[in-house]
């Protein structure tokens, strides 16, 4: 399914859309691949689960799949459209999964674990009147989430905290939920006995919006697998993830040949 102005007007309506197919074909089952790569599953560590019964892999994840799918023109163009600019720079997002004994309740908000990510994705306190001074997160669940695979809860913004109008975020593979960081939402409980439920997700915001973010990556510039995919980008890709625009004064012929030296690739297109 694509994005449209549809999905932009149910957006602003519920704080929340839900996309199914959003990713599919080969893709999916690439970044499915991956993922399973990235993150263990309950066969792999049921015998000593992780702390809480989930983890979350921070960014970069250790798959290049991973990180070009978040290189996706038409999120990034519905994130445009939304902050109504054409100047948006990514987010680190991060990867979790849940499994068997994973408990949702009782660390946010209250008993559900009802909460706005605002509080850690930036040093604002939430606008009521002006839907750029947020961000948007895309959150992929690239397999199957049932009913007791502890599903995001998430509530519409005319439900206000009313949890009895949650409606969880019960899937199939290669579904898309884009929300705000003024979206309540809440975990939910694992109760299979079996299986995990995987979720990989970034987020977007306007570029000069620098009180915002949820993890920075500034830091990242000699992770080997970072530069590697920096190194794929075009210089309007790149822009995206926060590098000086083309024609900018710091590239000389220094800078552009030690660029190359640590994103391999980078001259590949004579675009500075």
């Amino acid at each position: 399914m694509e994005l449209n102005d549809g999905h932009l007007d149910e957006l602003e309506q519920r704080g929340y859309i839900i996309v199914p197919g959003f990713r599919h074909g080969e893709e999916l089952k690439e970044l499915q691949a991956a993922q399973r790569r990235a993150l263990p599953s309950w066969e792999e560590v049921k015998d000593d689960p992780p702390s809480g019964r989930a983890t979350l892999s921070e960014f970069p994840p250790a798959e290049i799949a991973l990180l070009r799918g978040t290189v996706h023109h038409a999120a990034w163009d519905f994130a445009r459209k939304w902050f109504s600019s054409e100047h948006i720079h990514y987010r680190a997002g991060c990867m979790i999964a849940r499994y068997p004994g994973f408990k949702g309740g009782g660390t946010g908000s209250d008993a559900s674990a009802l909460h706005l990510d605002n509080g850690n994705n930036s040093l604002l306190p939430p606008s009521d009147s002006a839907r750029a001074f947020g961000q948007l997160v895309f959150w992929h669940h690239l397999e199957e989430v049932g009913e007791d695979q502890a599903p995001l809860r998430l509530i519409a913004k005319q439900h206000g905290r009313d949890m009895s109008k949650a409606e969880p975020l019960v899937c199939e593979a290669g579904t898309l939920c884009i929300f705000t960081n003024y979206t309540m939402h809440s975990a939910s409980d694992y109760l299979r006995a079996d299986g995990q439920r995987y979720t990989w997700g970034f987020g977007l915001g306007r570029a000069d919006h620098y009180w915002e973010g949820f993890r920075h990556y500034t830091d990242k510039g000699k992770n080997p697998i970072f530069g590697e995919f920096i190194g794929t980008l075009t210089a309007a890709e790149r822009e995206v993830f926060r590098f000086p625009p083309a024609g900018h004064a710091y590239y000389t012929p220094q800078t552009l040949a030690a660029l190359e030296e640590q994103y391999p690739g980078w001259n590949a297109r004579n675009e500075y």
